[in-house]
């Protein structure tokens, strides 16, 4: 979140937000889908 908005995370969403966006730069898939699994599940702890 800080290197892509400029700002710290202040919430859940901004995490997820840059989980997924470091999860973008991985070069292997199955690398990929685990940390999307990893932000979904704090997303789902949060709701």
């Amino acid at each position: 979140v800080l290197a892509e908005e400029g700002r710290k995370p202040e919430s859940v969403f901004d995490f997820v937000q840059g989980i997924t966006a470091v999860a973008r730069d991985k070069a292997h898939q199955d690398a990929r889908l685990d940390l999307e699994a990893r932000a979904k599940k704090l997303l789902d702890r949060a709701a």
